[in-house]
């Protein structure tokens, strides 16, 4: 079965599940009371025959698709004078019941929303210290011998002999006698002298950890120690013991690491998905096993600024009142946080719950309900903002008070993919205005100039004119805003309204952008539209000037040509004549390339690579399956030539 077919089961599936129903899904039965006198005046059901798998084919007599040979299935076509839009379908009061279709209104209101985290207690780290050695000497005395104990700041921890100590005391002794003996002589400068030697005895003794207490009663008693007693410099529990009595040690080793558990941390982990509801100094609850139904609370004082890529998850620090102790580095944690959203009126966004969208990447397809018409519903392309919890903002496309499906959306997309309208994974497709169509005068005038807005945004993005691209697009939206479809009837009036609401998504998304990559995507689909509109309504591009000569035009249409050969051969499965097409496209890729060299524009050298890169890989491919991975890196360079440098038939 061909790739892009699959596409079309689902709604093949829920076709034949449908069938058995009484009545139609996808129109009203003609029997029953239209849902108004104006509409069903105008309205006609057509019988038609079409493919479950190709719903484009529409035939007015059974027999087998052109494309798949499946038997033709039986559909009831509605034809609406007044429909409001390409995407409206009716369901009937029995087909709406099977259908499980269900509405909410659009609200505004706060984004509240509640996350769950998990995480673990853990030490305050600016609440931890260390108790060192600062001589090297031997351990004669350990006050407190285990891990886990409880100890109040200036409490002696441990008693250490050191030869260093008595060397320096002896100093200090010294420098001690010899001030008192110079307060005998009357000299002041040898007094200076005496109190600065005695200073700097005291301060060498100090920086070895005698405290001011234990200098006095040296100088006292003129009589040093020979051990120096080792204080905590905090209140707090034992957590680390590295040392027994006996040992000796060295100048800088650890003896004791304490902890003060008056505060704690909480370290949480949060989803990416999550990160919304969380922001420094807000309140955020917890409980932990050990103490069933109680709920403490902490603080955001930290979001860490990376994320960890093999859980995806961003630690969040909450700093935590321990006052009780109850709390024991760690715990596990069960945490919660909640986000009330923006307090002001004025920015109090459009919610709609997440059941409603048809989600495809930044686009959202939702499905509203015409207002005062029950079983009449509208395809709307909207474009979303963050999710919050069961909810998701939305930033355009809908108003306040409509109402939106919410349950059966995907049934009724399916419904009406099967008639072959555009839908979420039938996109809308063009009719080119037919020889001698005519539009309203004033539509016709806005509208050209539009298409002269869109040349300025296509030369700046061709450019590379990142800056100017803002200020043109901003031009180009309100210009699409003057169009109006005013005039329009019919199928012209429907073609307007949909792609005025694709344009309308493309420059939201564009003016969204981040990065230049993103931006060229977002652009290459805006002006697949604009074609479309173009095409449509009969408006001319040949004032669109590519950059580059008429010479490099003529080898990219050469080139083209043989690319669309061999499109043809792969949709053929034909090998041999697809190998004969990626050989023929290395010569013609080697003029393309060695032309946009020569040309000296600046996006030249960057495609003339990515065809070097990708055309050799094609020709090396021998079966179908390798030249078909290799044929879309060579589509997608492809077209990125043609969309900056133009054919030499114009046409891009």
């Amino acid at each position: 079965m061909h790739f892009a077919s699959c596409r079309f089961i689902l709604p093949a599936l829920l076709l034949v599940m449908l069938s058995a129903w009484p009545g139609s899904l996808f129109a009203r039965d003609t029997g029953e009371k239209s849902h108004s006198a104006e509409q069903s005046s105008a309205e006609t059901v057509e019988t038609v025959w079409t493919c479950s798998m190709h719903p484009q084919i529409q035939l007015p007599e059974p027999g087998q698709c052109p494309i798949c040979f499946m038997e033709l299935i039986k559909v009831k076509k509605e034809q609406t004078g007044n429909r409001l839009s390409l995407r409206q379908i009716s369901f009937d009061d029995r087909a709406r019941k099977l259908a499980q279709v269900e509405v909410v209104s659009v609200t505004r209101g706060s984004t509240a929303s509640t996350i769950r985290m998990v995480g673990k207690v853990d030490y305050d780290e600016t609440r931890v210290g260390t108790i060192t050695s600062r001589v090297d000497g031997r351990i004669d005395k350990l006050f407190v011998d285990y891990t886990g104990s409880h100890v109040k700041r200036g409490q002696p921890m441990a008693k250490i002999y050191s030869p260093e100590l008595l060397t320096a005391q002896a100093e200090l002794i010294q420098a001690s006698t010899a001030l008192k003996r110079s307060t005998n002589s009357g000299n002041p400068i040898i007094q200076k002298t005496a109190r600065q030697t005695l200073e700097a005895s005291r301060e060498k003794l100090r920086l070895l950890g005698l405290g001011n207490g234990q200098l006095k009663a040296i100088e006292k008693q003129g009589k040093p120690t020979d051990h120096i007693t080792l204080t905590a410099p905090l209140s707090g529990i034992v957590i680390q013991k590295n040392v027994n009595e006996g040992m000796y040690v060295k100048t800088g080793s650890q003896i004791y690491t304490l902890a003060d558990l008056d505060r704690v941390w909480v370290i949480l982990e949060a989803y990416e998905s999550d990160l919304y509801a969380v922001t420094l100094g807000q309140q955020v609850e917890f409980t932990v096993e050990s103490y069933p139904g109680t709920t403490f609370k902490g603080e955001v004082a930290y979001i860490d600024p990376l994320v960890n890529t093999k859980t995806r998850t961003i630690r969040v620090r909450l700093n935590v009142a321990n006052e009780d102790a109850r709390l024991k580095p760690g715990m596990f944690v069960r945490a919660t946080a909640s986000n009330i959203g923006s307090a002001d009126a004025d920015k109090t966004p459009l919610l709609i719950p997440t059941s409603a969208p048809l989600l495809t990447g930044k686009r959202a397809l939702v499905y509203v309900q015409v207002p005062d018409e029950e079983g009449v519903y509208i395809g709307r392309e909207i474009i979303l903002g963050p999710r919050r919890g069961e909810s998701y903002q939305v930033k355009s496309g809908l108003e306040e008070g409509e109402l939106v499906v919410t349950r059966g959306n995907f049934k009724i997309d399916s419904a009406i993919q099967i008639q072959a309208r555009p839908s979420l994974m039938n996109p809308y497709r063009e009719k080119p205005a037919a020889e001698g169509s005519t539009f309203p005068a004033l539509f016709s005038s806005r509208l050209k100039l539009l298409n002269q807005t869109f040349i300025q945004l296509s030369d700046r993005v061709h450019k590379g004119e990142a800056g100017a691209v803002p200020a043109v697009l901003d031009t180009f939206s309100a210009n699409l805003a003057a169009v109006k479809g005013d005039g329009l009837e019919g199928e012209d009036k429907l073609s307007w309204q949909e792609l005025s609401m694709l344009l309308g998504s493309d420059i939201i998304l564009l003016q969204e952008a981040e990065g230049e990559r993103e931006s060229r995507e977002l652009y290459a689909t805006l002006a697949e539209h604009f074609h479309q509109l173009t095409s449509r309504f009969g408006v001319k591009n040949n004032n669109i000037v590519h950059p580059g000569s008429d010479t490099l035009r003529t080898k990219i249409s050469a080139l083209l040509t043989r690319y669309l050969d061999l499109q043809q051969h792969l949709a053929a499965d034909n090998v041999e004549d697809a190998r004969k097409d990626t050989a023929a496209m290395v010569p013609l890729t080697e003029a393309v390339t060695a032309e946009l060299t020569a040309s000296g524009v600046d996006q030249a050298v960057p495609l003339a690579d990515l065809l070097s890169e990708n055309i050799p890989l094609l020709a090396k491919a021998t079966t179908l399956e390798e030249i078909r991975t290799t044929f879309y890196p060579v589509s997608q360079a492809l077209a990125k030539v043609i969309e900056t440098f133009g054919t030499a038939h114009g046409d891009t």
